[in-house]
């Protein structure tokens, strides 16, 4: 059990970096929908509904993936980040409560539309997992900067929380172990014959290989963050222009 649960520990960290890929990549689409969608109403055009759909169904994925990455922290490092500690972050506490409201009711959180911006319109209602009602303040900023704002936060208490572990270095090394990659291509019903036959009459090089790998996917992580906030910034930078740029012109009636 022990070695399933280190294994267990090491998979987890392997995907960490690809979720914070992954928070980026649902982060980035819901400010490029928001930019055109802010865009297109300076001009006086309609929003596609495709363009709402990516606000909407975006936010609820992105709300999912810092559950991911909250619970991830846990196994990785052994240690919890606690909802206490990213309630505490700009927009946490409404971030918390608007996933459990869009994960377990199916609220699209995101329903209302205005001069060209994407906002919560009102509170939200709904019942927790022992039965008592809980309130949702709607937050008063637009989706774009509440997002964005969320996430820089966000990528900082992780990146703290992931830099200088010592309990961490053991994670240092190949992807996969020789098993776990035997497993992969030998076992596989998807892998073409020629690869199979070309892992088995190599299998000493491979071996050799994994083992002088030094991958490093804690600081992988912490690369991914650094980059991510980055984002955060730049983007949160350009909304004064975007402002200023849909009121130059008038939409037509």
């Amino acid at each position: 059990m022990q070695e399933i649960s280190e294994r267990h520990r090491r998979w987890v960290a392997n995907h960490f970096g690809s979720k914070v890929r992954e928070l980026q990549y649902h982060l980035e689409a819901i400010v490029a929908a928001c930019d055109q969608s802010l865009a297109l109403f300076a001009s006086g055009q309609t929003v596609p509904r495709e363009n709402n759909q990516a606000v909407v169904y975006g936010f609820s994925a992105f709300a999912n993936v810092v559950q991911t990455l909250k619970d991830a922290v846990k196994t990785v490092t052994g240690e919890q980040l606690p909802w206490s500690k990213i309630v505490q972050l700009r927009h946490g506490a409404f971030m918390r409560d608007a996933r459990n409201a869009a994960t377990h009711d199916g609220n699209p959180v995101v329903s209302a539309w205005v001069d060209g911006r994407y906002f919560v319109p009102a509170k939200m209602v709904r019942l927790d997992d022992r039965g008592q009602v809980i309130e949702i303040p709607a937050p008063t900023k637009d989706i774009r900067t509440l997002s964005l704002e969320f996430a820089e936060d966000l990528c900082q208490l992780l990146r703290e929380t992931l830099t200088g572990l010592e309990s961490v270095e053991q994670l240092r090394g190949a992807l996969f172990n020789m098993a776990e990659l035997e497993e992969a291509i030998i076992e596989s019903n998807v892998m073409p014959e020629f690869v199979k036959e070309l892992f088995e009459s190599n299998r000493q090089e491979i071996a050799t290989s994994l083992r002088e790998v030094k991958h490093d996917p804690v600081d992988q992580a912490i690369g991914y963050l650094a980059e991510l906030i980055q984002y955060c910034e730049l983007k949160q930078d350009q909304t004064s222009s975007l402002a200023d740029n849909s009121l130059m012109v008038c939409p037509r009636s």
